[in-house]
């Protein structure tokens, strides 16, 4: 446009203002996405707080630091006024480094988990947390018996102690073990 330069240098600092915004808001959602996964292994489940003590005291610690960040947004919605908040972009980068290294523990540790017990690979993570972090719950944990045991789709428990006395197909047969197994 023959016009162009009388509006260049607004439109340089826009573009340059915008790509900042693309840049920061990448990062953002990337550190979301983490942490909203993440929440939910941590925050919820007392086993895995245990198992994970080391990984679950750095995730309390990024929590409150990603709620510092979100007041301080809470503070200043404008879009343009997020970028002038002192510091966000390395926050948030910083978030997503630890959310990664959290992350990686958390697959080792589920990895370790499946070498222990083969049959844990037939099940996706958030399948197979929800299978530790319920280990006492046998309701929970036998919807997921049919992903790792042919032919198998729940456990039959005796009402009154609820000692495990035998298996159930999907079609309704039922096979009894010679002996209780107490839960």
């Amino acid at each position: 446009s023959p016009y162009y330069r009388q509006f260049q240098s607004d439109a340089s600092a826009w573009e340059e203002r915008l790509n900042r915004v693309h840049v920061l808001f990448d990062v953002w959602i990337d550190v979301q996405r983490q942490w909203v996964y993440l929440e939910g292994v941590f925050t919820g489940n007392a086993d895995i707080q245990h198992i994970l003590k080391t990984e679950s005291a750095h995730f309390r610690g990024i929590n409150t630091r990603f709620f510092d960040v979100m007041r301080a947004v809470s503070r200043s919605p404008l879009v343009m006024d997020v970028l002038n908040i002192p510091d966000v972009q390395n926050q948030l980068e910083e978030l997503a480094q630890r959310l990664n290294k959290i992350q990686k523990a958390l697959g080792e540790y589920l990895e370790r988990e499946r070498v222990a017990f083969p049959r844990f690979y037939f099940v996706g993570d958030e399948d197979l947390l929800e299978i530790i972090g319920n280990s006492n719950d046998t309701q929970r944990v036998s919807k997921h018996l049919r992903k790792m045991f042919a032919g198998m789709a729940n456990l039959v428990t005796d009402e009154n102690s609820g000692d495990l006395v035998g298996f159930a197909s999907r079609e309704g047969e039922r096979l009894f073990l010679r002996k209780e197994i107490s839960l």
